[in-house]
């Protein structure tokens, strides 16, 4: 029954998964290791080295316990059990997985009994533990015993010895001629032993002096250790200390983090609302000049409505002055028309040789129009019969022609679709990328001018501040004026300033704390040194007086400057005021100390007489309530302006110019990009909307270009069928010259009855205007007065009818023109209402604005 796979070790040292035995050779520098007897087991304490090598070779040899009963017989046929080869995996010097074998003899004649076959594994573990397995299913170690005792395999003496049946006799006879080699083998054995005791000896010695080593450094190691006692409890006190630092960093951090993301949000919120601002200013100014619009317009309507009910009264004298001119010329007209008759009736006599003579050129005129009708008759008739034979022919030829014309004019509109869609094509990408530029470009200076936008802004603000610095500088008495000059010297460096410059309070306790603080305008020094240096100046120059604080003294105040519990926990003063350097907090509470800030009269008396402690209370209004109980302040004068409501920084004149100058060009900058910015914006629009008709013009043409293809084929099929048509409709020669001929006879006729009409005619003409020219003379003055009077006649119905149609008509356009009156007085209403919201909102966004702007100097404060 051969095995698959077996992986036999005791392990001693585990090395990773796999297996490790104890016969692992070892270097000179290690202890060797126990002695075991030939079964596997220790050898017995009680037999010493030098008994075992005194010992006869027939002593050693008859230790050696006998050999385990036979596992198999040697009658031929007989069952024995074989091993094929053993798979080894990491095993001592065996890397990775190593097959060794085969071990049985092949090609002999044996027969491999069915279901017989099984393998045996052992798998070794770092923590001495193993695991074996029986066919790849775990199992014990005991399990594995009685499998492999069942088969003659000795565990108990480590023989693993499986005899061959068809070999015992040769192994026999092998052993008489390997005598001699077990006896060598004997003495090597005695030899390697007494090799391993001297290394024993040798890792004795090595023991012992390393023993005596180790000793030695633990003493020297204790040494170190209380040489570093103190250093490791200063490094954990500073582990700690640096650990509670890290915490308050991370809260400092933390708190950081939330006030520049407020400080941002506000930012861009002002932003937005600066934004509305000029779209809200923008509305305005269109309101504005809407009215004016409006205000015209409405003094038109009103105009043309105030015409327009005269309308009435006016045509109705109109039409009484017109009717009554015309009766008037009607009867001039009835005068004048009697003369004329007059007239005419004396030339009928001149003119009656001319018009006998006329009247005979007229009636051969008349038979002579008689021929020439016959003649154009039957020209024309002739003419129809030829238009007749060819129309057919003329037809087909006019709708060859139409398709000729329709087939060019397709084929070229498809050229030239196609041509423009090929450029369109090419277009479209090149300005879709520069319009990409132009709105990157855009997006960039609308960026930069919110930026410098904001930087005017800002820089606007600080201008104003240090004017007002400046001026408020320029207004100081000229104590401190002498004074802030030594400081800028470096004469007497440790003045500080005027206490009240050196903090800032909200504009609503501005009169609290003037009326409440007489100390404001004391100078606050370094030290009283510099105090008394500060009065010597004074005295030695003769300038004045004043009242110095030295702050190297306030330091006793320090531990009283924290936070108090007080009377409906209304703040003290000293918690409003805001100052550039801490350093100086405590003189401002020696100033103020806890004195309590009211709203108005009555809080401030609730406040101060409490139960168990009298507090110095002040209200809004300046009225103070000292601790003895006495009351000052109030009455129609308020003492204000004594402390500001931003800090104040030392500007030079030098220094504003500088600010200015950079405040113009910042403006200019930013009017340069507001420039840029409306020009790109009017490109990027013109770019769009360009872009957008380029697309909707190459959709249109790419959807008529199947369209004129297919009207191209459809013309080119008819084409060949119409010129069937010419040439199936083509009339005969010989009758169409006929025709013709016959044509050309008649219209010979018609020309020559025409001419001697056309002569004929010319004279009855040349008689008549001879009878006009003779009764012109004679009648034209009297003619011109009449028709002058018919004129006349004429203006003054046309008067009359239009003011009977401006009558008619005045109600209706009176009617439209109080409606538009109605309407844009409607109009100027609704605009002034929007101009009053655009105002509000105005207002209401400055206001926004103003509170955003605070909150943000606010948050920047306290950064």
């Amino acid at each position: 029954m051969p095995s698959k796979t077996t992986k036999n070790s005791t392990a001693a040292k585990p090395k990773g998964k796999g297996v490790t035995s104890l016969d692992d050779s070892s270097d000179e520098m290690e202890i060797p290791p126990q002695k075991i007897n030939t079964n596997g087991k220790d050898a017995t304490p009680d037999v010493t080295d030098e008994a075992v090598d005194n010992r006869s070779l027939e002593e050693i040899l008859s230790s050696i316990p006998p050999p385990p009963p036979p596992a198999m017989t040697n009658e031929p046929g007989a069952p024995r059990l074989m091993i094929t080869h053993i798979v080894n995996q990491n095993f001592k010097s065996y890397a990775d997985e190593q097959v060794l074998g085969p071990f049985h003899k092949e090609g002999d004649d044996y027969e491999v009994i069915p279901n017989s076959k099984f393998y045996v594994s052992r798998t070794a573990y770092k923590d001495n533990s193993s695991v074996y397995n029986i066919n790849g299913k775990k199992a014990t170690f005991k399990d594995v015993g009685a499998l492999l005792r069942s088969h003659g395999i000795d565990l108990d003496h480590n023989r693993f010895l499986i005899l061959q049946l068809n070999r015992v006799k040769m192994v026999e006879k092998e052993k008489d001629a390997l005598e001699g080699e077990k006896n060598c083998a004997i003495e090597f054995l005695t030899m390697e032993n007494e090799i391993f005791k001297k290394r024993n000896h040798v890792c004795q010695y090595y023991i012992h002096d390393l023993q005596r080593r180790v000793t030695d450094m633990e003493a020297q190691k204790q040494t170190i250790l209380d040489d570093t006692k103190d250093i490791n409890e200063k490094s954990s006190n500073l582990a700690e200390q640096l650990k509670v630092k890290n915490k308050t960093l991370k809260d400092v951090e933390k708190k950081l983090g939330k006030i520049t993301k407020f400080i941002e949000e506000r930012k861009e919120k002002f932003t937005q609302l600066d934004l509305q601002d000029v779209e809200v200013r923008e509305k305005l100014k269109h309101s504005k000049s809407k009215v004016k619009k409006l205000q015209k317009q409405l003094q038109k309507d009103k105009e043309k409505e105030e015409e327009l009910k005269n309308v009435p009264a006016n045509s109705e004298k109109t039409i009484s002055e017109a009717t009554a001119k015309k009766e008037e010329q009607e009867k001039q007209k009835a005068v004048e028309e009697e003369k004329l008759k007059k007239v005419m009736e004396s030339l009928k006599l001149e003119t009656q040789g001319l018009q006998q003579e006329k009247e005979v050129k007229e009636k051969e005129l008349m038979e002579l129009s008689k021929a020439v009708n016959a003649t154009r008759s039957t020209m024309d008739v002739a003419q129809s019969e030829i238009d007749i034979y060819l129309s057919r022919h003329n037809t087909a030829l006019t709708q060859l022609n139409n398709a000729k014309e329709a087939l060019q004019t397709t084929t070229e509109t498809l050229k030239e679709r196609k041509t423009a869609i090929k450029e369109l094509e090419t277009k479209i990408p090149k300005y879709e990328e520069e319009l990409q530029k132009d709105e990157q470009q855009l997006i960039k200076i609308v960026k930069a001018d919110g930026e410098i936008r904001e930087v005017v802004r800002g820089l606007r603000q600080k201008v104003e501040e240090a004017k007002s610095s400046l001026s408020s500088n320029r207004s100081r008495g000229k104590v401190l004026d002498a004074l802030m000059q030594q400081k800028k010297s470096g004469k007497i460096p440790g003045i500080l300033g005027r206490l009240g410059d050196l903090g800032a309070i909200d504009e609503k306790y501005d009169v609290a704390i003037s009326s409440s603080c007489g100390s404001l305008d004391n100078i606050l020094v370094d030290t009283i040194d510099t105090a008394q240096e500060c009065v010597n100046f004074l005295k030695k120059q003769n300038v004045g007086v004043a009242t110095f604080i030295g702050l190297d003294k306030m330091k006793v105040w320090e531990n009283k400057m924290a936070k108090i519990q007080t009377p409906e926990n209304i703040p003290r003063l000293f918690d409003m005021v805001k100052v550039q350097d801490e350093a100086v907090l405590p003189a401002f509470y020696f100033a103020l100390r806890n004195t309590l800030v009211a709203d108005h009269l009555e809080q401030a008396t609730r406040l101060a007489f409490q139960k168990d402690k009298r507090w110095r209370v002040v209200t809004l209004q300046g009225q103070i309530i000292e601790q003895s109980g006495t009351m000052t302040g109030g009455g129609g004068r308020v003492m204000k302006g004594r402390m500001g409501s931003s800090l104040a920084q030392e500007v030079s004149q030098e220094e504003l110019d500088t600010m200015e100058s950079k405040l113009k060009k910042d403006v200019v900058l930013a009017q340069t990009y507001q420039e840029g910015k409306g020009k790109l914006e009017e490109k990027v629009h013109t770019m769009r909307q360009t872009i957008r008709e380029m697309k909707n013009t190459l959709e249109k043409y790419i959807a008529s270009i199947k369209s004129l293809s297919e009207q191209e084929v459809h013309l080119k099929v008819q084409m060949k069928e119409l010129q069937a048509n010419v040439v199936a409709a083509a009339p005969d020669k010989n009758k169409q010259k006929q025709l013709e001929k016959t044509l050309e006879t008649f219209k010979k006729e018609y020309e020559s009855a025409a001419g001697k009409a056309g002569k004929v005619e010319a004279e009855v003409k040349r008689l008549h205007n001879l009878i006009i020219d003779i009764n012109n003379h004679k009648l034209k003055a009297q003619q011109d007065k009449l028709d002058k009077i018919n004129k006349e006649i004429d203006d003054c119905a046309s008067a009359i009818t239009k003011a009977q149609v401006a009558i008619k008509t005045a109600g209706r356009n009176l009617k439209k023109s109080e409606d538009a009156v109605t309407r844009t007085e409607q109009e100027i209403v609704e605009n002034d209402k929007a101009v009053e919201e655009l105002t509000g909102e105005l207002k209401k966004l400055e206001e926004e604005a103003t509170i955003v702007m605070k909150e943000c100097k606010e948050a920047e404060a306290r950064l």
